[in-house]
């Protein structure tokens, strides 16, 4: 538990550093160091001062550079050990900004190289800060974590070997190279330039301390265990290079818990160990149900909980487990119990997002009725928090109507929504909007349809595009659930999805435009429907293209018509992957065949029918009009006369992909009609 004045510590620290009183701050942070490192104190708050997000979190420090402050203070100061250990954290910190990338697959060769630069500059400060104190434990931490994620530097590497490394224009050939310049661009936007020279020799401290063949990893693990025996975050930092995220496992990290590495940690800390690496293992895919790697997970589980934990570690542990215990039990009740352990543990004690829907779904929609006490737990801890949008906004609708065991207090309803909302535009985050559309799916599935109503009605009044699409549905008893009649409303429904499709949702430009089409509570109105199609396709909806030139077939003047018989359609055959190519091309035969848009012939519209066919052989309409220009002698006469007048002999050639081979022998003999 953190003492009392640590509030005041870190407040201490930020202003020192802030106003530049560099030595003052050193003899602060040395003072607070000597208790850490002999872990006289079991709340030490060093070991949160000595990182960058804290002393650079507050707002005095949000239009300064934490480089260059500490580069200053390393410059008035060169013996100060925790100038350099912060100064290569921060050089760190900016590697792992420049290599971020969403896929590991998509980080470009300049984004390693300009990591790579900086961690140089990281290394360099942590080798100084080693020289500059007997027992360096973030340094050498540090070291670890770094040669962890991102490998040592080949000069450092060269020093470990007894050799004299080269510089780097020496090393590698950079002059000309495009990723050279691309690289030091990221260093350059820092401030600074890249180093090209590395030291001579090793800090005294570390030559010859290392063996032969020794991972990096293991080895800075072991200078630091050397200098602060049983430190807790070097060994969290070297099990979570052991994790799956690192191409590890949570067997591993066990293996590693009960080895001779951990001897010297406390029961307590083992326990806080083998938790990380569960919640590791619970986190990641849930293991097969009834295979032996779950029935190992339960087992571990069961003996971890029944241990002493810190209720934050215990929380963690029953949030991961509840939707776990539920597959592997095949039994949502299981799931509802590890939640109801979950409340039990505090009363702040919340589950998190993934719970949540899960708690919702077991109870209403799979009609769990028993576990309803902890969905009512759910909420009513989600009221007095007030800090989760998703929860905030289901206990609001549950107040509306008294549901789900919380009182009817519809007064409170309204602000809760406003609350939200706010919540929500805050975040920037979209997912909670969603979340909240498979929450009205779940009461509705309980019959609580007002409530889902009320839900809907709220978020769509403060704008959210998606809740107006579902309730174009919902109006229209279009959902997934029966409507009562007294929500059937065309007119609503209009006015939902159209308010939709203007804030921008594609799917809802084409439904929009569909009703606009078939005249939803109104009359038709074909200048606006084409309007839709036209923007729903410009945003990449497919099959608005279709039903664009559809609509202009049928309602649109003589330009329009031939412009979709002479392109729009055209294009979508030419579409391999299309959704509604085999509707284009049976669209654009009955265009031929009836003289829509082109020259009426017979052979041509012949020719695409089949092409239609062979896309789609389930197509009744498409059979019945390939019997009908084909099933007697006089319809065959009739293709063989324009086939004379088509302009080109096999119209479909040009649609007909390499893999396709449609002709007449591929579909089924049509049968003879008694008059032929």
């Amino acid at each position: 538990m953190p003492q009392q004045d640590q509030p005041d510590n870190i407040s201490k620290a930020r202003m020192l550093l802030a106003t530049r009183r560099f030595l003052k701050l050193d003899e602060w942070l040395l003072s607070h160091m000597r208790s850490w490192q002999n872990q006289g104190e079991s709340h030490s708050d060093y070991g949160l001062l000595m990182h960058p997000s804290t002393l650079f979190g507050g707002t005095e420090f949000q239009a300064l550079n934490p480089l260059e402050i500490l580069s200053d203070w390393a410059q008035q100061c060169p013996q100060s050990y925790h100038a350099h250990v912060l100064l290569g954290m921060v050089w760190h910190e900016n590697a792992w900004m420049i290599r971020q990338a969403p896929n590991e697959e998509d980080i470009e060769d300049h984004q390693w190289l300009g990591a790579q630069l900086c961690c140089d500059y990281a290394v360099l400060a942590f080798l100084k800060a080693i020289e500059l104190h007997p027992r360096p434990t973030h340094a050498f931490r540090h070291m670890m974590n770094l040669s962890g994620g991102f490998g040592e530097p080949y000069w450092l590497k060269s020093l470990f070997a007894g050799e004299i490394p080269k510089p780097l224009h020496e090393k590698f050939s950079i002059q000309g190279s495009e990723i050279w310049q691309a690289g030091i661009a990221h260093i350059h936007a820092l401030g600074f330039e890249p180093a090209t020279h590395w030291p001579q020799a090793l800090p005294a401290a570390l030559q010859q301390t290392r063996k032969a063949d020794e991972e990096a990893l293991s080895y800075w693990l072991r200078m630091a265990m050397s200098v602060r025996h049983a430190d807790v975050g070097t060994m969290e930092s070297y099990l979570l290079f052991h994790s799956a995220f690192w191409g590890g496992s949570d067997e591993q990290q066990m293996l590693i818990i009960d080895s001779p590495l951990c001897a010297e940690f406390s029961d307590d800390e083992r326990n806080q160990f083998r938790a990380n690496a569960l919640c590791d293992a619970l986190s990641g895919e849930i293991a097969d149900r009834e295979s032996p790697r779950a029935a190992q997970l339960q087992q571990q589980l069961a003996g971890l909980l029944a241990q002493p934990l810190e209720p934050a570690t215990r929380v963690r542990l029953l949030d991961l487990a509840g939707i776990c215990m539920a597959y592997w039990q095949d039994d949502d009740q299981a799931g509802l119990a590890v939640y109801q352990d979950l409340f039990a543990v505090s009363p702040q004690a919340m589950p998190g997002h993934f719970a949540a829907l899960f708690i919702s779904r077991a109870v209403l929609a799979n009609g769990h009725q028993e576990g309803l006490p902890v969905l009512t737990q759910l909420l009513t801890r989600a009221l007095s928090q007030a800090i989760d949008p998703v929860l905030i906004s289901f206990a609001a609708a549950a107040l509306q109507y008294g549901l789900y065991g919380l009182p009817a207090r519809p007064e409170l309803s309204s602000g809760l929504m406003e609350h939200a909302w706010s919540l929500m535009q805050q975040s920037g985050d979209e997912q909670p909007v969603k979340d909240l559309v498979t929450l009205a799916h779940d009461m509705a599935i309980n019959d609580d349809l007002d409530a889902a109503h009320f839900l809907m009605t709220e978020m769509a009044r403060h704008g959210s595009a998606i809740h107006c699409y579902e309730l174009y549905f919902f109006y229209r008893n279009g959902w997934h659930q029966d409507v009562p009649e007294q929500y059937h409303n065309d007119s609503n429904a209009m006015d939902c999805v159209l308010s939709a499709a203007r804030s921008g949702l594609v799917p809802a430009m084409f439904t929009c435009a569909n009703a606009l089409r078939e005249g939803l509570g109104a009359d038709p109105d074909y200048e606006q429907a084409m309007h839709w199609y036209q923007r729903a396709a410009d945003a990449g909806h497919l099959s608005a293209a279709y039903f664009r030139a559809s609509c202009a077939l049928d309602n649109g003047t003589e330009a329009e018509k031939r412009l979709a018989t002479g392109q729009w359609l055209p294009e979508i055959l030419h579409n391999a992957a299309h959704p509604d190519r085999a509707e284009a091309a049976y669209t654009l035969g009955m265009a031929w065949l009836t003289g829509t848009g082109t020259k009426k012939n017979r052979y041509t519209a012949s020719k695409f029918i089949e092409f239609a066919l062979g896309l789609n052989p389930e197509s009744e309409a498409a059979r019945q009009v390939h019997q009908d220009l084909n099933g007697s002698l006089r319809a065959r006469m009739n293709l063989w006369q324009d086939k004379r007048k088509a302009e080109v002999e096999d119209p479909i050639a040009e649609f007909r992909q390499n893999h396709e081979n449609f002709s007449e022998n591929s579909l089924e003999p049509v049968p003879q009609s008694d008059n032929s």
